[in-house]
């Protein structure tokens, strides 16, 4: 497996992750972005589907699907990919709107290695029965990145227009590429991301280590009282990122300080909760 999933007690019924670890060699690029209702028949309840194609939109790889028998209803998945969910994570349905972060290994839905190059990731969700002539496709986008090359991209909320009103879907957009010339580059602590800053409903807390390292990540109020701690361990050479849910905890708008120690030494970083 590429990448480990842990999840906080407190909110594993809702299947948000708290910790997410990657080895640098399996990671080709990383996806997250949190989605919102438009307001459909059977909203908040949705079906997902999260896919990999080339520049050219020939199909690679489902990466994520959340639908069991309702995938029928993801009309652009299912034109584009024929229904392939080969070595995709799958589940059912979802019954509420959050983050979803997903990983690709850079690899098609054969297991074969893909070229350094162009590619896209699409994202769709639907809340109604969309394969029905007159209800419309559930929204729908995609986003280019170059496979093979480090960059980050925040891509702009996507706004999707229903019954005449339009909704931002999708937002928190965050895709991170990474190339295999500075794959050492990865597994350096050359600086620690908090993103984003200020915060409403989840900030992404990224930490990258050279090397097995003791870590401890806590956040604490500006009073200094402990108000999440994560596990502490050593994690694995790589890129590790914790994730933060505020409102999860009724947590009061204000200043926050994300604490990370690292082998003793420790960093403090200013985060604001809207």
């Amino acid at each position: 497996m590429p990448f480990i999933v842990a999840f906080d007690d407190q909110i594993f019924g809702k299947l948000k992750p708290e910790v997410l670890s990657i080895k640098a060699t399996d990671t080709a690029m990383i996806f997250s972005v949190t989605t919102q209702t438009y307001g459909g028949a059977y909203s908040p309840k949705h079906c997902l589907a999260i896919w990999i194609t080339d520049q050219n939109n020939v199909f690679k790889k489902t990466i994520r699907l959340a639908a069991s028998t309702y995938k029928l209803h993801l009309v652009k998945w299912n034109q584009m990919s024929g229904g392939n969910v080969v070595d995709a994570i799958t589940g059912p349905s979802l019954t509420s709107h959050n983050t979803h972060t997903v990983i690709w290994d850079g690899k098609d839905k054969n297991g074969d290695l893909q070229p350094d190059g162009q590619y896209k990731i699409f994202i769709e969700y639907t809340e109604e029965n969309s394969l029905q002539p007159s209800i419309p496709d559930g929204p729908w986008t995609s986003f280019t990145f170059m496979k093979g090359t480090s960059e980050t991209q925040s891509p702009a909320n996507y706004n999707y227009t229903y019954d005449g009103q339009s909704y931002s879907v999708y937002k928190d957009i965050f895709i991170r590429t990474f190339g295999q010339a500075n794959i050492e580059d990865l597994t350096v602590l050359e600086k620690i991301e908090i993103m984003p800053n200020p915060v409403k409903n989840v900030a992404q807390i990224r930490v990258k280590l050279k090397q097995p390292s003791l870590l401890n990540v806590t956040i604490s109020d500006n009073s200094g009282v402990l108000v999440h701690k994560y596990p502490q361990k050593v994690y694995s050479d790589g890129d590790h990122i914790f994730f933060w849910y505020p409102n999860d905890y009724k947590l009061p708008a204000g200043i926050y300080f994300v604490n990370i120690e690292i082998n003793s030494r420790v960093y403090s970083y200013k985060i604001i909760v809207l």
